[in-house]
């Protein structure tokens, strides 16, 4: 009873929040320095997010089966802009694919890092996503998810980086239907992450928390019933940043 008393009241919190971004808004030119587009044979296939010159964090679904790296040989990654197209101007291609002991029955460890060819010119089109090693679940917080996924369930995908507003679940709800230990969970008001997020970031107060990997609804759905589900970036922290060297 306790319980449900203070899902009620929660509930009630969040319809209190005037949140309502269907499908996420354009973001602007060098509002998202971080993010790039995951691609294989040209077409988007996931989002990304620069962790330095030579590596790029993704969701391990997205390039590998199980714990096991794809060929690396048709995947690039397309960075500097909010717009994306088959153009190769600033694109580079996969060297190498890196997977944590990813599981596709639990989706736990779903990370991934990909090696670049080459490394990122220096110029200030882009810049490196600050990782964050520590995340209080026990409350709320208010953060932001981007990606060119698709706008609806069965719809087309943008050619636009989309933003959308954010709120976390604290594990009193999450940790009762998904590991805490290793996914955070996120609720959004008429708005929610599809196919093609996958592997975006979730930021919140400047820091990546998370990597979108697999939605409980239909596409544009996070509710605290059916929220968006994210890998947790603390609890791989060292590992990303281990394997994110040359």
């Amino acid at each position: 009873m306790k319980n449900l008393i203070i899902l009620a009241a929660f509930i009630g919190a969040c319809r209190a929040v005037p949140l309502r971004i269907v499908n996420g808004t354009d973001a602007q030119e060098g509002e998202f320095k971080y993010v790039v587009s995951v691609r294989s044979n040209l077409a988007h296939v996931c989002g990304g997010t620069i962790l330095n010159d030579r590596f790029v964090l993704t969701a391990a679904h997205c390039v590998c089966d199980d714990s096991t790296p794809k060929d690396p040989t048709p995947y690039s990654v397309q960075y500097g802009s909010v717009h994306i197209s088959q153009d190769t101007q600033r694109s580079v291609n996969v060297e190498a694919i890196k997977c944590e002991s990813f599981n596709s029955n639990s989706l736990t460890y779903d990370v991934a890092v990909l090696k670049l060819a080459t490394a990122l010119p220096d110029g200030d089109n882009w810049e490196p996503v600050v990782l964050s090693q520590s995340f209080d679940s026990v409350d709320v917080h208010y953060g932001v998810v981007v990606g060119w996924g698709q706008l609806s369930q069965d719809g087309p995908t943008s050619t636009t980086l989309q933003k959308l507003d954010v709120r976390t679940l604290p594990n009193v709800y999450c940790g009762v239907m998904y590991d805490d230990y290793h996914h955070v969970c996120l609720t959004a008001p008429s708005g929610g992450i599809c196919q093609g997020d996958f592997g975006g970031s979730l930021v919140v107060d400047g820091a990546q928390v998370g990597v979108a990997s697999f939605i409980t609804n239909r596409c544009g759905t996070a509710d605290i019933v059916t929220p968006n589900i994210y890998a947790r970036v603390p609890t791989y922290y060292n590992w990303i940043v281990e394997n994110s060297s040359v």
